[in-house]
């Protein structure tokens, strides 16, 4: 169906069908000329809707498709100018552009010869599932604290008989397991233990408890199975096809080649590939017009080369070591020979002229050129001198300074005296923890143990302890300190006292208030990338408004015609 009577059942043309005098006048009105090229309607909408939300314009109406007309004319300029300059011709397009369609064209053969042929039933599933090995599933709980010495403290405790579920509670990091006594929700399978625990978890029975594993964050984490199972249907199911989909694709593949390779009389050389075996093992890459079109195999419509071996080796970025003879014939036999034989079989089918393909390879086209030209006429263009990066480090320093951020533990109470009783109560060796999960008003620090992250930027929440943490010791208790909090930062707003004001008991557990920039050396990669951004997009810019100069004299825009075809 004509691009035309798709807009008008979109009701974007319906303007223009009441004043058209024939069928010709409805053939996608063109919108603008660049040269010899047409901007049409249905470009123009096609564009539109391909658009994501967050680069659509903001403008409405014909305001907001004059925007993107222009865009689509920029597009179209670019264009010209890359052809103008031979980028459609630079062997670095021109070969990406053929391997991504090749590889586009192979995924649609596969997807109807194989892929949509094969299925797995479920009654197919529970058999295998029976028949396999079955992993164990377990169910976890853990402790995290900050430090290796907190972690073989509490690793002691637990050899003296502690409870772990009570240890967790009271002393685990771990915010979202710790009011659950540690406990993980569920059974986690292998694959979903990661793989820095699978050694340490793997090696436990039920009951027991991990060493202090030091984990990637540097906090330290003592784990313990609590029950374990073999692996559920519902969760082995989705490996279980995975696996049985495979087989039977691989399968269908095999008798697919072998038939193929009989109806196109398949013949190997293997001379040829005995001497490429040979030059391989000698390093040799580079080799006469006359050694790469020697044939590794023939059939009918077709070869391999020698050249199609190294060519896609390249492509691949592939070495040959250990047996070089057997990686060679592998890669000869096993990976390049079926490749293209599939190929063949697709461009007998017709498979790149389809309309897909094709609309696909204008488009991929387009793509390749936009960047190669951006390339060549921005990025190649710019130039970032040291002293420039120097001077940015230097007069702008919160660039490379890391946001003001402070981790507390916090008790908030409403009287200056409970206050004033907690803090004795922490002093005399009660858990802070404990007591702030009991006794904090603070949403934030509710269930948590009492701890909680602030920013700089949240002063209008926090204005009190904000002031304060700028200036105290780390890991030193302090309080009471008047402080204010609004209704949605409290527990029980509606027991509030007068004016919002509370008292808080708190300790600062980490902060970076006051920090400096990170040193010269380790911010100089950065600041070099934001000025070559930022200079990239000033050349861009510039490059744009040179091309409209440039090819001002060859555009048209049919105004009359965009504003009959695009609601008002």
């Amino acid at each position: 169906m004509k691009a035309y009577l798709s807009l008008v059942c979109s009701g974007i043309l319906l303007a223009l069908v009441g004043c058209a005098k024939d069928a010709e006048e409805l053939e996608d009105p063109v919108l603008a000329e660049v040269g010899d090229r047409r901007i049409t309607a249905s470009q123009l909408i096609d564009f539109e809707q391909r658009l994501p939300a967050q680069l659509k314009t903001k403008k409405s109406g014909l305001d907001g498709y004059r925007d993107y007309l222009q865009t689509v004319i920029d597009k179209e300029i670019f264009l010209q100018e890359a052809i103008k300059r031979g980028l459609d011709e630079a062997p670095e397009v021109a070969q990406k552009l053929q391997r991504e369609k090749a590889e586009r064209i192979l995924s649609l053969l596969f997807e109807r010869e194989f892929l949509a042929k094969v299925h797995v039933d479920e009654q197919e599933l529970r058999v295998a599932y029976e028949a396999a090995d079955k992993e164990r599933e377990v169910k976890l709980r853990l402790i995290i604290v900050d430090t290796q010495a907190e972690a073989e403290e509490i690793g002691q405790s637990l050899a003296d008989g502690r409870d772990f579920a009570e240890l967790a509670h009271s002393r685990s990091q771990h915010k979202s397991t710790a009011p659950q006594g540690g406990e993980l929700d569920g059974y986690l399978p292998p694959k979903r233990i990661p793989v820095y625990l699978q050694e340490y978890i793997n090696a436990l029975a039920v009951g027991e408890y991990s060493e202090p594993i030091r984990l990637p964050n540097d906090q330290f984490g003592i784990y313990q199975v609590m029950h374990a199972r073999p692996v559920s249907f519902a969760t082995a199911s989705n490996e279980l096809e995975a696996k049985l989909r495979e087989e039977k694709t691989t399968a269908l593949i095999e008798t697919f080649l072998a038939q193929l390779r009989a109806d196109i009389d398949l013949q190997a050389n293997a001379e040829t590939l005995h001497q490429l075996q040979q030059w391989v093992a000698a390093g040799r890459r580079e080799y006469a017009e006359a050694e790469r079109a020697a044939g590794l195999f023939q059939f009918r419509g077709g070869s391999v080369t020698v050249g199609d071996f190294w060519d896609y080796a390249e492509e691949l970025k592939m070495g040959f070591s250990g047996d070089i003879a057997e990686s060679v014939r592998w890669f000869a036999e096993d990976v390049l020979l079926p490749r293209t034989l599939f190929l063949h079989v697709a461009y007998e089918r017709g498979i790149d002229r389809e309309e897909q393909i094709v609309r696909w390879y204008e488009r991929r086209k387009d793509a390749l050129l936009l960047l190669a030209l951006r390339q060549t006429a921005v990025k190649d263009q710019v130039e970032i001198e040291p002293e420039a990066v120097r001077k940015l480090y230097d007069e702008r320093p919160e660039l490379f300074t890391a946001p003001e951020e402070v981790t507390l533990q916090e008790i908030m109470v409403q009287t200056r005296e409970e206050a004033v009783e907690i803090k004795s109560r922490i002093e005399a060796g009660e858990d802070m923890g404990a007591l702030a999960d009991e006794y904090t008003l603070r949403t934030a620090g509710k269930g948590a143990q009492g701890t909680f992250h602030i920013h700089a930027f949240e002063q209008s929440f926090y204005p009190e302890l904000i002031d304060v943490v700028r200036s105290v010791e780390v890991g030193r208790l302090y309080g009471p300190l008047a402080v204010t909090a609004q209704a949605a930062q409290v527990v029980g707003p509606e027991a509030m006292p007068r004016g919002g004001e509370y008292y808080s008991v708190f300790k600062v557990l980490k902060s970076n208030f006051g920090s400096a920039p990170e040193p010269f050396d380790t911010a100089a990669k950065r600041a070099r990338a934001l000025l070559k951004r930022a200079e990239e997009s000033r050349l861009a810019d510039a490059f744009l408004m040179g091309l409209r100069r440039d090819y001002e004299d060859r555009i048209v825009v049919y105004e009359d015609h965009l504003e009959a075809v695009l609601p008002q």
